[in-house]
């Protein structure tokens, strides 16, 4: 099959899904990150052994339902604030578990265990909060009856415009890398196309829902920010470990890192800023 072709296909399928898993209710959303963020660990974890550690897969990934089911859970209103406290001693396991191991690299392997999880799991669990009535809701302007997935999905929407924006004027008028030593490929036009396009569909997003046009590109300029970071942070994991690909599970596509990489770093940095939103909404 033309490669062309094939990555066509993945991405309408990828796409579909992940709007129709959204746009659906609370546990479609839940347990389709669910099944990413598991996903996007194991194919962590597979890059670790390639270059010679051997974090405890099986237990890890263990840890790693049980965490994100609480931060899940959490954001349904089932779970109170005091059971995020166990998070620290579930992490604590992955330590303890390595003292029964004999193992060349203990210190690496529970680094790279712990760092699984917060590098993937928990950017991934924290996007469930997107989608849950909150007083920054009113702020900017979304009206909403408990669950609503607009958010998540303009979220969405303006994290692949800025991948999109940045491909297409990156490869036509590429000239000034951005961070050779780490992705050769990628270059500062593309880094501002990506900001043009992520920004108007920003606005767009305002325009067309009645939102507060002012949240909506503040949202856009951080997408783009630290999008742009998690993508060259998974390009300097991938070429630590002497790979182009992070995994084969989406033909034409890579692996599930690469296609989040920049919502694994961006995620948490929105999140904060609706929460300030959110503090100074309440405040007044």
């Amino acid at each position: 099959m033309n490669e062309l072709v094939k990555r066509s296909i993945t991405g309408f399928l990828f796409v579909g899904t992940l709007l129709l898993a959204i746009t659906t209710n609370k546990y479609t959303l839940a347990g389709l990150f669910y099944v990413v963020s598991m996903a996007g660990l194991y194919e962590f974890f597979k890059l670790m052994e390639k270059v010679g550690f051997s974090p405890k897969k099986s237990v890890a990934m263990f840890v790693g339902t049980i965490i994100y089911g609480i931060i899940a859970m959490y954001s349904f209103g089932t779970f109170s604030f005091s059971y995020l406290l166990f998070i620290f001693p579930l992490l604590v396991t992955l330590v303890a578990i390595e003292l029964f191991r004999k193992s060349d690299y203990p210190v690496t392997n529970i680094a790279f265990s712990v760092m699984g999880i917060l590098y993937v799991v928990i950017p991934l669990s924290i996007l469930n909060f997107f989608a849950y009535d909150a007083v920054f809701y009113k702020e900017m302007d979304i009206n909403t009856n408990n669950y609503t997935s607009l958010l998540l999905v303009g979220f969405f929407m303006i994290q692949w415009a800025n991948d999109t924006g940045a491909y297409l004027v990156g490869s036509q008028l590429g000239k000034h890398k951005l961070f050779e030593r780490i992705s050769p490929n990628k270059t500062w036009e593309g880094f501002y196309g990506g900001a043009v396009l992520a920004v108007l569909m920003g606005i767009g997003f305002a325009y067309f829902f009645d939102g507060e046009m002012i949240h909506w590109i503040i949202i856009a300029l951080l997408i783009v920010i630290f999008g742009t970071l998690g993508d060259l942070t998974e390009s300097q994991i991938k070429r630590s470990c002497g790979v182009k690909d992070s995994g084969n599970l989406l033909p034409g596509h890579g692996g599930i890192l690469d296609r989040f990489d920049g919502v694994l770093f961006s995620a948490p940095f929105v999140l904060a800023y609706l929460q300030l939103v959110y503090l100074q909404v309440i405040n007044h």
